[in-house]
């Protein structure tokens, strides 16, 4: 059953920072399918690891199925997976080992068919928690692409994604003077600078409550501010990091001159990307897409709804290839969070919604109606 590998996967620590454990669990996965006739592909970019199992040796199958083994911090406990109640506790239950742990089943059963009837591939990575530039970037660039891509990293309760924020995160730094706290005038306070670059820069955004339930509109989250080592003392430095999420109807290069335009009003302040991320929007009227979701509606009875996404996911990469993606997920919740969970009995329904969706789209020479 695929909550017992999901099991398994839980108990590594597979933070995304770890990169060796990152690699012992893909050792994992490969010991776990080794009888199987698949051909595959490792990838290392700055020391994370990829695979990619496939069922033909083409890096052009027609159905990719895409997760990642790496997740957050958390505490020692959270790597010890327990069942209670129906649900399946523990770090990344829900965020998205359940995943990689239904593509494992599914290979396998699979294969007691004959897997050279299909043209599939399972991509797993080890990154995307830190941006995926490393993972499904890295791999996609070696020239994968696909008719289609299933990506259980967006949706929840069975609720198809339809798009996503982007993302800009900056480091911002000020510097100064330092002085005695009693005589400010002698120096230049960095941290009072930087206060009032973060105030002038937020004032372009909305403020909450803004009244619009689904917070449809840009954001920006101071999450960390360093600066001073004593009150008596005016400091001399000070950083800041910030992350902005942006909607489809902004572009990141708005943004960009929004800050360029900011920081030019003060001399001592510099800014560093630390990572961006584009958002996106999925075609809702992709055959493989509206399959799925009547695949949804008629086996478990369930009617598909749509929801818009304030994070983001591995799917920008495979949209910027003009690749399909398929984004959802079952019942679970509590994702970065001590009690992450995932209903082990919706697990199986996905399962088998899953790989009636493989079954139907993947076998050679098959393809949805409408195609």
């Amino acid at each position: 059953m695929p909550h017992t590998i999901l099991q398994q996967l839980i108990s590594f620590k597979t933070v995304s920072k770890d990169k060796e454990e990152g690699k012992r669990a893909i050792e994992l996965i490969k010991k776990e399918l080794s009888n199987l006739s698949l051909f595959i592909n490792e990838y290392d970019s700055n020391g994370f690891a990829s695979i990619v199992f496939s069922t033909k040796p083409t890096k052009n199958p027609k159905v990719i199925l895409q997760g990642h083994l790496d997740v957050v911090p958390g505490s020692e406990k959270v790597f010890i997976p327990q069942i209670r109640e129906g649900r399946l506790y523990g770090r990344g239950a829900f965020d998205m080992k359940f995943a990689i742990a239904s593509y494992i089943k599914l290979l396998k059963d699979l294969g007691k068919d004959n897997l050279k009837n299909y043209d599939i591939a399972v991509m797993i990575t080890t990154d995307e928690e830190l941006g995926g530039e490393h993972g499904v970037k890295h791999v996609l660039n070696q020239g994968y692409r696909a008719k289609v891509c299933v990506l259980p990293d967006g949706g929840e309760n069975w609720s198809f994604q339809e798009g996503a924020k982007g993302v800009y995160h900056l480091e911002v730094e000020a510097k100064g003077k330092s002085a005695h706290g009693s005589r400010p005038w002698e120096g230049k306070n960095a941290l009072e600078d930087l206060t009032d670059f973060l105030n002038v820069l937020r004032s372009e955004f909305v403020k909450e409550p803004c009244g619009d339930k689904r917070h449809y509109h840009n954001t920006l989250n101071v999450g960390k501010i360093e600066g001073g080592n004593a009150a008596n003392k005016i400091p001399d430095s000070a950083r800041a990091l910030i992350d902005m999420r942006f909607t489809p109807d902004t572009k990141l290069e708005d943004l960009k001159k929004l800050v360029k335009n900011t920081q030019k009003k003060y001399k001592n302040i510099t800014v560093e990307e630390l990572a961006t991320g584009n958002s996106y929007r999925v075609d809702k009227n992709n055959r493989y897409l509206k399959l799925f979701m009547r695949m949804v509606k008629n086996k478990l009875g369930i009617k598909p709804e749509f929801i818009f996404s304030h994070g983001s996911s591995d799917a920008r990469f495979f949209l910027d290839k003009n690749i399909p993606t398929i984004l959802l997920r079952p019942t679970g919740g509590n994702i970065h969070a001590e009690e992450e969970w995932i209903d082990v009995e919706d697990l199986q329904r996905f399962y088998r919604v899953l790989k009636d969706f493989v079954t139907k789209t993947g076998r050679i020479n098959s393809e949805p109606k409408g195609a």
